[in-house]
């Protein structure tokens, strides 16, 4: 930064008035950041600044930074500042709607976030932050990690220690941590970013990858752009590495911001109540028909949920990847819970790989964040055919049973309609294998082992195949087995606590919410393992 050289700076002996002075002057070159022209093409780029994003992020006048004083200083013979470069990372302590925060991220304005010639990063000050003092922790990411310049600048070329990994985990088990992905991500921040509960990036302006365009097409020979390689299409919608996307940076900060109000503090703490103003008795007309009679036909899941929670609000989380399954936090009765839900419309709500994965995510997390789960079930088992046996389908459902049975977390389940096989099993063993099954049954609930046309075509083969005319044999014997698929059959044997007028959803799963949190608070205590990305 532009240093008068005129300047006098402060030496042992002089007034102290006068080293509050160079603190401020030397705050005021930080907060110059890249300077003018590095700032204003971060503006032409369409993005903020990492100072411009914390302000905007946090509550108005709540930022409290630390270590504004890092950075490479020079001194002259006589003790004078003759320059200074601000270390490429801002962080400190804020609040959102009154609620303390650690934050920090990357000053893209200086050496892409990744200045040779100064170390300041989040272990100095926002992790232990988050961690000592129990409050969640944001990461607003842009930066391209190790640079070529600081090998040169130290004369060799280290060897990676791994230290900087240990308190991620940690901060994993302990605390909730969100990331912005904010523009062009690589190397060890891309990691940093990944390492986080909840994840969004911005669509057409943030990239993730391990290394950019330009490392990739000297290594493999492949050439594409950032868009290409690491932008929203391929990590929100194909390779579901990023949990969401967003239209820009203030929605990205609302995203965040949304996130985090469902969490408690701590993985040892339960989340506190929300006066919502919607009364938990309320008694969603629409319900009773909003699953039609023909069971060929769909319906919107999503307006399902939404008519059940608080005022229709629900965080979604992964929308646009393992489509099948809905995952996404809301409150009922003012309780923060995790929702699951099924999607007819996507692979008539079958369990693929990707599914399997989001779902085995998603419970990790209420687990360690002492959620109850409530569930909307219509699940025709785990996805068939060649493409599925190829992405390991049964395997990663396999994660998904595990996950569900060792989670100590209770739920409230309603079988909407399908639930078949054993991809069906992983909602089902969701809490303790000797407590109560809160399962209740829709009108339009149908359950099995296996769905009835594929069931009837494998265990009656031989003789569908030698009676005189197969088709009319096949049919006659499904329409008999048809009559078994009665949920009143299901009730009478006591697979489900009751079968419901869904109209009632709402006020039962209020009422099991409110009764299960004397018991989240008692696994709050129990210790916790680090939710895996």
């Amino acid at each position: 930064m532009p240093i008068d050289p005129s300047r006098e700076s402060w030496k042992p002996g002089m007034p102290w008035e006068q080293a509050i002075e160079d603190m401020a002057y030397i705050r005021s070159l930080a907060k110059e950041m890249g300077g003018p022209e590095r700032i204003e093409r971060q503006h032409k780029g369409g993005r903020y600044t990492v100072r411009e994003r914390i302000e905007k992020m946090v509550d108005p006048g709540s930022f409290v930074e630390a270590g504004s004083l890092v950075g490479a200083a020079e001194y002259d013979e006589e003790g004078n500042l003759r320059a200074f470069t601000p270390g490429g990372y801002v962080m400190g302590l804020g609040e959102i709607d009154g609620r303390p925060v650690a934050i920090g991220g990357d000053d893209f304005t200086i050496s892409g976030g990744s200045p040779h010639n100064v170390r300041k990063h989040p272990s100095q000050f926002t992790q232990p932050l988050s961690l000592q003092y129990g409050i969640p922790y944001i990461q607003l990411v842009e930066g391209v990690g190790h640079s070529s310049k600081r090998d040169e600048a130290s004369g060799h070329m280290g060897l990676p220690s791994g230290e900087l990994w240990w308190r991620g985990v940690e901060m994993l088990s302990r605390v909730p941590v969100a990331a912005g992905i904010m523009g062009s991500v690589a190397g060890a921040p891309a990691a940093f970013a990944l390492m986080s509960h909840f994840t969004v990036m911005v669509k057409g302006q943030s990239q993730i990858f391990p290394s950019g365009p330009p490392v990739v097409r000297r290594a493999i020979g492949e050439t594409l752009d950032k868009e290409a390689l690491g932008g929203a299409q391929m990590h929100v919608h194909e390779s579901g590495q990023v949990d969401n996307e967003a239209e820009s940076e203030e929605e990205a900060f609302e995203q965040i911001r949304h996130f985090l109000s469902y969490l408690p503090n701590t993985t040892n703490d339960v989340a506190p109540r929300v006066e919502t103003g919607d009364p938990p008795n309320r008694r969603p007309e629409e319900l009773l028909n909003i699953v039609p009679p023909n069971r060929r036909r769909g319906y919107n899941p999503r307006k399902l949920i939404r008519l059940v929670v608080d005022n229709g609000e629900f965080f979604e989380m992964r929308r646009h990847w393992g489509g099948a399954v809905i995952t996404g936090f809301a409150r009922l009765d003012g309780y923060s819970v995790g929702i699951i839900g099924s999607d007819p419309f996507c692979i008539a709500g079958a369990m693929d790989g990707d599914a399997a994965d989001k779902y085995a995510h998603f419970v990790d997390l209420c687990d360690a964040f002492n959620l109850l789960v409530v569930i909307f079930l219509d699940m025709a088992g785990f996805m068939l055919g060649s493409h599925a046996e190829r992405k390991a389908t049964m395997r990663r459902g396999i994660r998904a049973l595990i996950a569900s049975a060792e989670a100590s977390v209770p739920k409230v389940e309603f079988n909407v309609r399908k639930a078949y096989g054993v991809a069906s099993d992983a909602p089902h063993s969701i809490g303790h294998p000797d407590g109560l099954n809160l399962r209740f049954g829709w009108p339009a609930g149908e359950w099995g082992g296996i769905p009835i046309e594929g069931g009837v075509a494998a265990a009656y083969r031989r003789e569908i195949e030698s009676a005189p005319d197969p088709e009319a044999h096949r049919e006659m014997i499904e329409n008999r087995l048809l009559r078994l698929r009665s949920p009143f059959r299901a009730a009478h044997q006591g697979d489900v606590v009751d079968l419901i007028d869904p109209r009632d959803t709402r006020y039962l799963a209020c009422k099991f919410v409110k009764l299960a949190q004397p018991m989240l608070a008692k696994l709050a205590t129990r210790p916790k393992r680090a939710v895996r990305p």
